[in-house]
């Protein structure tokens, strides 16, 4: 994954080979290039500096032109701003991951509504008089007067009233319209996106192709008020908040690349530090500056009378934010008073789906887990489960799973998370609708060096907001098998400071390479039966161990085909009841539990149950009343 400024710094690492593929005409001057203007004077008027601290920086004293080599790239060749970044990728020989999982979904088109004329009534009224907003922006931004929006399908009511149209466009492609009313219900205000629509920014219509910075804010109002400011900018779509709020980055990560710098304006409330702190891990701590304003927000400001310079000065006070990692130690005293006196509030991380360790274990942000098992002890396949569940309850994972083709990894899948041995067509394809919004999977099967998985684990993150990255297995690492030590400690190095820096828990599966004692005729692999290393598990925050009674397997199965075949086996409720697979807990840092649990393997679902009377679970139901496409009710609003 590059960004402009990943991109930017690589053009300036070789100058001078970008100069003469750009401007093959000119010359060499000492520690410059000159040639011919790009407005088409034949003289020398045009000059890069090739090194030093200036070096990339030119000027066209012909045209007037000026700026750094993504500049000179876009204006010699002609090309707006997403097709330089394009080419200079492809230049360069910069390609972004792609995930196999990951079909394009499709949207619906907004319905174009009954716009009113602009001008003299309540809704210009209210925008250019109470938001003191200009004209100029308002037509720049296209807001629209709007006094009737649906029915947008047969047979629904239209909504009638003074209502503010806010288009979202790609390039004139109308994607996504939301709708403001100027009265409000219970104190509210009444805000209604079209359904179906594409998640994208608002405001890209207003946004000079040039721009190099832009401003994100939480509203439609506070993006057209930046602009008022001078500041290009962009509004989210949803609001404040992280997850599901910022859903809008699956579309719009790849056309933030052309961005060096972006301005975080957001609501100085609980919502906008989320939504702050989601969209700086995504989109690059290098790039994203937090704005201080003296209000709430810049709207705000706007009616409060805050200048434009006061604004100015804003934006160049603005910082970066402190890594994760250094933080002082007076910020953590909310922390201990709650370790010391717990408020009972659910600490962040994901449970498994096993009654047995409710408030024993959790899957926490910021860790590695380690997998382990010996050969065919199903670490995998329980992983597997682990990942259904977490889906279900709307984590997102991706997956290399090195030692296993993609269709055989989903076929698997597809059992735990129906319930079924064999899911019918329609079901599977309702599966992998769902798997669009929550797995992604590194395809490659065989060995991958530990830097091209962080650097895809790491797009990932950005792009899709992936919480959990599963590698299966350590030993496929290129150069982590067998005894190479050194490079297993640096393989889990790497994992563990990914999951730190990005907030993230990363599963990692390693093989176990001998047994302990026997916990009812099963092996139990803990800490020390890690294959490889010590450094493994030592680093680890979680080690998890997974074993089998094979011969109660064998026994079990035995029994249960003398039943099928009308025989009689008296201890066959004896043999259903006894566990055939083991989960240790040999290690949790951040917990106070470890141990042991059994349980229950289902053959035909591959499922994983703590008691052996639990039937199956259908983690995803395939037969779903159609969405209230119309959540806000059915009342007009007049």
């Amino acid at each position: 994954m590059a960004d402009v400024s990943e991109l930017k710094a690589r053009l300036t690492g070789d100058v001078l080979r970008v100069v003469v593929h750009l401007l093959p005409g000119g010359r060499k001057n000492g520690q410059e290039w000159e040639c011919g203007s790009l407005a088409g004077d034949a003289g020398k008027s045009l000059r890069v500096h090739l090194s030093g601290d200036k070096a990339g920086i030119w000027s066209d004293f012909a045209s007037g032109d000026k700026g750094d080599l993504i500049d000179l790239w876009r204006l010699a060749r002609r090309l707006t701003m997403a097709e330089t970044i394009r080419e200079i990728k492809a230049w360069l020989g910069v390609t972004d991951p792609a995930f196999e999982s990951n079909r394009r979904k499709s949207y619906r088109k907004p319905s174009l509504p009954r716009t009113a004329p602009q001008g003299a009534n309540r809704v210009w009224d209210y925008l250019m008089g109470v938001r003191r907003l200009s004209r100029e922006a308002l037509m720049a931004y296209r807001v629209m007067t709007v006094d009737r929006i649906g029915p947008w399908e047969e047979g629904k009511q239209a909504w009638f009233g003074d209502w503010i149209g806010f288009p979202s466009y790609h390039e004139d492609d109308l994607k996504l319209v939301k709708y403001l009313n100027l009265e409000r219900k219970d104190g509210k205000k009444i805000i209604l996106p079209e359904p179906g629509c594409e998640p994208i920014l608002f405001g890209w219509q207003a946004i000079p192709d040039d721009a190099r910075e832009v401003v994100i804010t939480e509203g439609e109002i506070d993006a057209i008020t930046a602009w008022d400011y001078g500041l290009p900018a962009l509004s989210v779509p949803f609001g404040g908040g992280a997850g599901a709020k910022q859903q809008w980055l699956d579309s719009e990560f790849p056309r933030l690349d052309r961005f060096e710098v972006i301005y975080l304006c957001l609501d100085s409330d609980a919502v906008g530090k989320a939504a702050a702190a989601e969209l700086i891990d995504r989109l690059g701590r290098h790039r994203c500056r937090v704005v201080t304003l003296p209000h709430k927000d810049i709207n705000d400001c706007r009616m409060r009378g805050v200048t434009r310079e006061q604004i100015a000065e804003c934006f160049r006070s603005a910082v970066t934010v402190d890594p994760g990692e250094l933080r002082n130690a007076r910020d953590f005293l909310g922390e201990v008073i709650e370790a010391f006196y717990p408020t009972g509030e659910r600490e962040p991380g994901m449970s498994t789906p096993f009654g047995k360790l409710d408030g024993k274990f959790l899957f926490r942000p910021g860790e590695l887990t380690v997998w382990t098992g010996g050969t065919g002890s199903g670490k995998s396949q329980l992983l597997g489960f682990i990942t259904v569940a977490g889906m279900s309850r709307e984590e997102r994972f991706c997956i290399a799973s090195l030692e296993m083709r993609p269709q055989q990894l989903l076929k698997r899948m597809a059992k735990q998370i129906s319930g079924l041995d064999v899911p019918s067509v329609e079901y599977l394809t309702r599966i992998h609708d769902f798997y669009a919004d929550h797995l992604w999977l590194f395809t490659l099967v065989g060995k991958s060096s530990v830097t091209r998985l962080v650097e895809v684990f790491d797009y990932a993150r950005r792009r899709y907001g992936v919480t959990h990255f599963v590698v299966d297995s350590l030993m496929r690492i290129e150069g982590a098998g067998g005894d190479n030590y050194s490079e297993q400690e640096k393989v889990v190095f790497a994992l563990t400071n990914f999951a730190l820096n990005h907030n993230v828990h990363v599963h990692l599966v390693a093989h176990a390479r001998k047994s302990n004692p026997q916990i009812g005729g099963s092996v139990n692999p803990g800490v020390e039966d890690i294959k490889g290393a010590s450094e493994v598990a030592n680093n680890a925050s979680n080690v998890l161990g997974v074993s089998r009674d094979r011969r109660h397997e064998q026994k079990l199965a035995k029994a249960e085909e003398q039943v099928k075949r009308g025989g009689s086996v008296p201890d066959i409720d004896d043999l259903r009841s006894k566990p055939g697979v083991f989960l240790t807990v040999s290690k949790q840092r951040n917990g106070d539990w470890d141990g042991v649990i059994p349980l229950w393997f289902d053959r035909q679902t591959f499922q994983y149950r703590d008691r052996y009377s639990q039937d199956p679970v259908k983690f995803l139901a395939f037969e779903r009343p159609e969405p209230d496409k119309y959540p806000w009710g059915e009342e007009a609003w007049f």
